[in-house]
């Protein structure tokens, strides 16, 4: 059953037609840079980008290549109270997630956080049947809620 999109295997073993794993050796290269905004004391934007790339030394070709694109905004209504987007992009997987966030933190030890999440692909795999599915595919849908209280106790 195939799972989800993963990168070509590479190995002598895998271009022989064989499926036994082959670790070998190889070279990675990583590379990233970001760039934040603050239009106004309370609101604030962010762009990040992270490139990888993993080459076989014993075939020299490409094992991945994966490129990361976040957006990210939040937005502080005092200075308790926040909500945060953020939009995520992988090329190696060709998914798209993206978060909402609403934290209040009255106290230390002390918050509430409400969210959701969500998970797209294209012509992906779905995560539960492993079948190969063409066009966008909603992968993932999660609404949360997350509480915590600190208990103070003096001797």
């Amino acid at each position: 059953m195939a799972s989800a999109r993963t990168a070509p295997r590479v190995s002598p073993a895998a271009l022989a037609g064989s499926s036994k794993l082959d670790p070998g050796t190889g070279t990675q290269w990583n590379a990233g840079f970001g760039i934040q905004l603050t239009p106004t004391d309370s609101w604030n934007l962010g762009l990040n980008y992270n490139k990888s790339r993993l080459m076989r030394e014993d075939t020299d070709r490409k094992a991945f290549d994966s490129n990361i694109v976040t957006m990210r905004s939040t937005y502080q209504f005092s200075r308790f109270v926040f909500i945060r987007g953020r939009v995520d992009y992988n090329s190696l997987t060709q998914g798209v997630a993206g978060q909402v966030l609403f934290g209040w933190t009255p106290s230390p030890g002390t918050a509430f956080y409400a969210g959701y999440n969500d998970s797209l692909s294209y012509n992906g795999y779905n995560p539960f049947s492993g079948q190969y599915e063409s066009g966008f595919q909603r992968s993932q849908r999660v609404f949360f809620v997350r509480a915590s209280y600190l208990f103070r106790r003096s001797f």
